[in-house]
């Protein structure tokens, strides 16, 4: 299997075909026979084509591109092979299942379980419990591929000036590390403001909105437990408490992506209104 990623493509199939040529060409002589994507560069990044939702607002980490994309692909032989979600969680309008709250109050008393933010004091520690978390939670993801510690702390250097610690939990059972949740407040709704100002503006006029306007969605974009702690409800309690504090500061959250097989979280999702909101599509092909 070979991937390819960071597709850019005109509205022309003979330049499609041309780019998927020279791809498909590289990883024949590597000994591959199947190429799949797009991966930008790693299913640790931003991956799929955009498959619906088109016209609504872009999400933090969330690849947009036009809608001729798919049919490129399509001409080009690619068929789908996994669909990724974002569930939509209008925050300001919903309340958990009175049950399901109960539920998730009964465990944490007996799993003796608490959430924490994080310490940005003491940064390399956080990283290095989210960086253990991580790889052990998705180890058995479709096309997991393990985050080294090194880039972690490069996206953490992207991110530091947007980031919400109150947002990025770190979740203990009996003290012991169990679980992480990571919600980012959506930077593109600053982005979105500034489009229309003159270019050798545009800097400074982020530079206020980050100062001065309140974004209103986040995007909850990891969430884990570690092997030794599944199949214990742990699952349910990460996102009750991650929608919870998301809740205080946020008024919509998108939650995502996730993988179409990943029964479980889609369906603790739906429990507390959850719906699925956009659909993005990772593809492949035979290499002849």
């Amino acid at each position: 299997m070979g991937f390819f990623g960071f597709f850019e493509c005109v509205n022309e199939p003979d330049v499609a075909q041309a780019l998927f040529e020279a791809a498909s060409g590289f990883l024949r002589d590597a000994g591959m026979s199947t190429i799949r994507g797009p991966y930008n560069p790693s299913i640790n990044d931003d991956c799929g084509l955009l498959l619906n939702g088109y016209d609504k607002p872009t999400v933090i980490g969330l690849p947009w591109n036009p809608e001729y994309y798919t049919v490129l692909l399509d001409g080009q032989g690619f068929s789908k092979a996994r669909s990724l979600y974002v569930m939509n969680l209008p925050l300001h309008r919903l309340q958990p299942p009175a049950r399901f709250v109960g539920i998730i109050e009964r465990l944490k008393k007996r799993a003796n379980l608490a959430t924490r933010p994080f310490d940005l004091s003491k940064l390399d520690r956080e990283l290095d419990v989210v960086c253990r978390v991580y790889n052990a939670t998705l180890e058995r993801n479709w096309g997991f591929v393990p985050i080294a510690i090194e880039d972690l702390i490069d996206s953490v250097g992207d991110l530091r000036a947007i980031a919400d610690p109150r947002l990025l939990l770190i979740g203990e059972a009996s003290g012991k590390s169990a679980g992480v949740a990571l919600t980012l407040p959506n930077f593109n709704e600053i982005l979105h403001a500034a489009r229309k100002t003159p270019h050798w503006l545009r800097l400074v006029h982020i530079f206020f909105l980050m100062k001065t306007r309140k974004i209103q969605t986040c995007r909850q974009s990891v969430l884990g437990v570690v092997p030794e702690f599944r199949d214990r409800g742990l699952h349910a309690w990460l996102i009750h408490e991650q929608f919870s504090e998301a809740k205080k500061h946020h008024v919509e959250a998108m939650l995502g992506w996730l993988e179409d097989t990943n029964a479980e979280i889609i369906e603790i999702c739906k429990a507390v209104g959850g719906e699925k909101d956009r659909e993005w599509g990772i593809f492949e092909r035979a290499i002849a």
